[in-house]
């Protein structure tokens, strides 16, 4: 029990509501899915030396997702007396009543889930004052690097700890916890009127092993790397891309490996499994079970058991993402890839810790001779890139490349194609897997062709 709300009425905690909504539930004959979230979280920000931005919040609440003639009703609750925990399920039971029903709709009860350590060695024992000292510690180390970084308007400390449960009335029970602490800082290079930033981020479960020094280091390097840049060309040229730069571009096409996209005719992949899709050196994998990973766990959104999931396989397309009911239309079993937006969400499919895996050509010889363009970021992905079709017309950075060697720094420019197109004139693939923020990762890669508009 967790004390009470404003009326006075008791509040239960996550798993004595999940136990008394499913009762409630089974007494009344209703089939009814639990999900429920608690999240602590720490946001600090540092600026010119001070504690800019000091936050401690607390979320909790308790999703109910009812099945009534084979069609879904949802509701949520973050008062978890028993009173509003039954409008709760009364509500899902009226919204279900509304909609139509859907094929497939079922809820199972999966077998034992993987032990995923999503929770290292914990926060017990950090004080927020050593949260603090690590975010001035980022700030300081980044804007002391060089008389050029002429601020650091982005840095910071980050830390969440989050308690999930699921369960339903065909007798399932799930319960994990997984913590995140993040550094990150996006120091501001200016050399006469020219200005640029890049950054750089930490991201750990063990509060120890966090180097705030390295990471604003590495920082405040990328950014000072962009000053002196020189107008892009236009044309087609030899390109290497960045793995945290192909990871980038994954994310932005992440949804065409869902099963309900493919469903919906909404992926670029449609009807196209089994057939060779990309170059023989990609092989693209989903592992919700990697130890570090930043979206890991032992269990999806409908309790389904993790497990990696090869979707490319020497460029040939094996697989597509599904929770329950996809996979279901699809004469499948789930493939563990239930999403929701927290217990306030709907159910839906997506991806955990997607990468492209690494090659065996060493990291140096993925640039060695190439005279071109080397990416290392685009943006406007939520303008320039089109999931349903693979087409993107992209804001990027990078660098021009003479033999091999970085020449100079590149003004923002466009870069144009199509993802498909892209994987499928792969060459070489490093052997260095690099992440993104979004757990999207990739090794650098080279292609002989890029299409390039210059500013």
């Amino acid at each position: 029990m967790t004390g009470a709300d404003l009326n006075g009425a008791e509040q239960l905690s996550l798993d004595a509501a999940r136990t008394y909504l499913l009762s409630a539930a089974q007494a009344q004959g209703v089939a009814l899915e639990v999900y429920a979230r608690r999240t602590a979280a720490t946001s600090i920000e540092a600026h010119t030396g001070e504690v800019s931005e000091f936050k401690v919040s607390t979320q909790q609440g308790v999703g109910l997702r009812a099945l009534v003639g084979g069609a879904w009703g949802y509701s949520f609750t973050e008062n978890l007396s028993r009173p509003a925990l039954e409008r709760a399920l009364r509500s899902a039971v009226q919204n279900a009543e509304l909609v139509a029903p859907e094929a497939g709709a079922a809820l199972r009860a999966w077998g034992t889930p993987p032990s995923v350590d999503t929770w290292g060695e914990g926060l017990s024992g950090v004080t927020a004052a050593q949260k603090v000292a690590v975010a001035l510690q980022l700030e300081e180390a980044a804007r002391r690097h060089d008389p050029r970084v002429a601020s650091v308007p982005y840095t910071g400390y980050e830390d969440s700890q989050t308690e999930t449960l699921v369960g339903n009335t065909e007798g399932l029970r799930r319960e994990g916890r997984a913590l995140h602490a993040l550094t990150y800082a996006y120091p501001l290079a200016r050399e006469g009127s020219e200005n640029r930033m890049s950054g750089d981020w930490q991201f750990t479960r063990d509060f120890a092993g966090l180097d705030p020094t390295q990471t604003a280091l590495t920082a405040a390097q990328k950014s000072l790397a962009l000053l002196g840049a020189r107008p892009a060309p236009t044309g087609t040229f030899p390109a290497v891309i960045t793995g945290e730069c192909l990871a980038d571009l994954l994310r932005l096409f992440a949804s065409m490996f869902s099963g309900r996209m493919v469903e919906e005719g909404k992926s670029p992949l449609a009807g196209r499994l089994g057939e060779v899709v990309a170059s023989d050196l990609v092989t693209l994998v989903d592992d919700a079970t990697l130890p570090l990973g930043l979206r890991s766990r032992a269990f999806d959104a409908e309790g389904c058991p993790s497990a990696p999931l090869t979707l490319l396989e020497g460029g040939r397309l094996k697989a597509f993402m599904h929770n329950a009911q996809t996979a279901a239309r699809a004469g499948l079993d789930s493939t563990g890839h239930a999403a929701r937006l927290g217990y306030q969400g709907v159910v839906g499919v997506g991806a955990s810790n997607l990468a492209i895996q690494p090659g065996t050509t060493p990291d140096e010889a993925v640039t060695a001779g190439v005279t071109g363009l080397l990416l290392t970021q685009v943006k406007g992905g939520h303008a320039g890139a089109d999931p349903y079709t693979g087409d993107f017309s992209l804001q990027a950075e990078g660098f021009w490349l003479e033999d091999g060697e970085r020449a100079h720094p590149l003004d923002v420019f466009t870069v144009a194609g199509n993802i498909l197109d892209l994987l499928s004139q792969i060459e070489a693939l490093g052997s260095t897997l690099d992440w993104t923020l979004e757990a999207t990762g990739a090794p650098a890669a080279r292609v002989p062709a890029l299409a390039v508009a210059g500013g």
